[in-house]
């Protein structure tokens, strides 16, 4: 199996169907959750830094990702399969060290990666479904 058929995989079953469904919802652009969740994974690294440096580093990224989200947030963004699957094998090691270790912590920050980046490669959404609310007032005007 390739990595292409795995990434694409992973992307139909997992990723996309509550990232439509998010952006259904929200009325948001695939791209503007994308880089929502860009912010939010920035937002955990700051809040999981350790040092002075780490801190620092976060926050810049942090400042980065909120001025990227709000200036440009229906720009088309790109991702790539690469950083795709090695998120993928990263959220796998975590969550194998939170198996064997009983420590979880840490593990969300490639959750949202991957939603940030499953979300990036979106082209189209499909409209939202309508509840057929009105399905016996359209039953009677039928039979009139």
């Amino acid at each position: 199996m390739s990595f292409a058929k795995v990434d694409h995989w992973i992307g139909k079953t997992l990723f996309l169907p509550p990232i439509i469904k998010l952006c259904q919802l929200t009325r948001q652009s695939q791209f503007a959750v994308s880089r929502l969740f860009w912010f939010i994974a920035a937002l955990d690294g700051l809040y999981r830094a350790e040092t002075l440096f780490g801190s620092i580093l976060w926050s810049g990224i942090s400042l980065l990702m909120m001025v990227s989200a709000a200036w440009r947030a229906d720009n088309p963004t790109a991702s790539f399969m690469f950083f795709r699957l090695l998120a993928v094998a990263f959220l796998a090691l975590d969550l194998l060290k939170g198996a064997a270790t009983v420590e979880w912590a840490g593990f969300e920050f490639w959750l949202f990666v991957l939603v940030a980046e499953y979300a990036a490669i979106i082209r189209n959404i499909p409209p939202r479904e309508r509840r057929h609310v009105d399905s016996l007032s359209t039953r009677g005007s039928a039979s009139k």
